[in-house]
């Protein structure tokens, strides 16, 4: 999926279409891991063991407990609950296991299908920032919406 141009709809970056591009990619998300101020996580269907995307902590603040969340799924699988599944992992892992207080996250303004998924996850819109976005194929601006969800009660 990395070279539909879907998939990067919303996204700053290029489609990266070389074997080389893609092992870069994957190389910076396994350094970002080795940080004690981030993980990653490929997301894979279960049956075919196939790597349909990947979900990310980042930015974590131990002396607030808060952090950002990051993810892309291959659109291919778009609308089939393989992205609210890994979110609800992820959420249940920082709030009940590491007592988390408060994650959030930034999306691309038209990026609906996101920002519902995150609504439904029980993250609550918090503001707008705008031309925070530039897309590096065509250099346009595009808005961010910030949501976040606080406190394990939700989880």
């Amino acid at each position: 999926y990395s070279c539909m141009p879907e998939f990067f709809r919303y996204l700053e970056m290029k489609p990266h279409c070389e074997l080389s591009e893609t092992e870069q990619y994957f190389d910076k998300l396994v350094r970002r891991s080795d940080d004690q101020n981030g993980h990653y996580w490929m997301i894979k269907v279960l049956e075919t063991e196939k790597v349909i995307g990947t979900f990310g902590v980042l930015g974590i603040d131990l002396r607030t407990m808060s952090a950002e969340i990051g993810y892309g799924i291959s659109p291919l699988y778009w609308g089939q609950g393989y992205f609210s599944e890994a979110l609800c992992l992820v959420l249940r892992f920082m709030f009940d296991e590491r007592d988390f207080h408060r994650v959030w996250a930034n999306t691309a303004a038209q990026n609906i299908g996101s920002i519902r998924a995150l609504e439904r996850a029980g993250f609550e819109r918090e503001g707008l920032m705008r031309d925070f976005y530039r897309h590096q194929a065509d250099e346009t601006y595009m808005d961010a919406v910030i949501l976040a969800r606080v406190g394990p009660e939700q989880a």
